[in-house]
């Protein structure tokens, strides 16, 4: 029995083995095994013997018979999709920040902003005038009278937070897509300011 290498094992005794395939010694096949099981790869030299490589970066590296290395097409493949991952972060990040809480200066409170709140806004906005009294929960425990002109506040102060972490959202887009690293860009400045609790 001899064993073969070419892009794979083969063993003679357990069938035909592909043209040019290499021999392979007893020790040197266990040696690679070996080396495989802590995390090495195995792959053709330039002579087309195996040799034990370190493990393989990324699926967009190639063995060139000395090192890995990163083509150009798998290289623009890879930062497309770095650049998309990182667009869907940033999003999220864009999303979550809105729903952060909206500060109203008038009233020197923060008002909850998330999905629910903004329809509770929005129908409120619907009525030909709110109710008398009407006690508003803001997001430190308090309460505030909301009236229709603290309401037209908090609507437009909700549309200008969206609008700068829009923006905000698009510059980092921007900046990422042109980085040489998109995968490591750090895209945590210029939102807009979220609600902190006091301690």
């Amino acid at each position: 029995m001899t064993i073969y290498f070419k892009n794979g094992f083969y063993d003679d005794a357990l069938g035909s083995v592909p043209e040019g395939a290499v021999a392979v010694g007893g020790e040197e096949y266990a040696l690679l095994l070996a080396g495989q099981a802590q995390g090495g790869q195995i792959a053709a030299d330039a002579d087309g013997k195996p040799v034990l490589t370190p493990p393989r970066p990324s699926d967009y590296h190639e063995w060139d018979g000395k090192e890995w290395k990163i083509g150009k097409d798998a290289a623009v493949r890879k930062k497309a999709e770095a650049v998309a991952a990182v667009w869907e972060k940033i999003k999220q990040k864009r999303h979550q920040n809105l729903r952060g809480g909206v500060y109203v200066e008038s009233v020197g409170k923060w008002f909850h902003n998330t999905d629910e709140a903004r329809q509770q806004y929005t129908f409120m906005r619907t009525l030909p005038q709110l109710p008398p009294d009407l006690m508003w929960k803001t997001m430190d425990g308090g309460f505030v009278n909301l009236t229709r002109p603290l309401l037209d506040e908090l609507s437009l102060k909700l549309l200008a937070d969206e609008q700068q972490d829009f923006a905000n959202a698009e510059r980092h887009r921007v900046l990422m897509e042109q980085s040489d690293d998109p995968e490591h860009y750090d895209y945590s400045g210029g939102w807009t300011e979220n609600y902190r609790e006091e301690v």
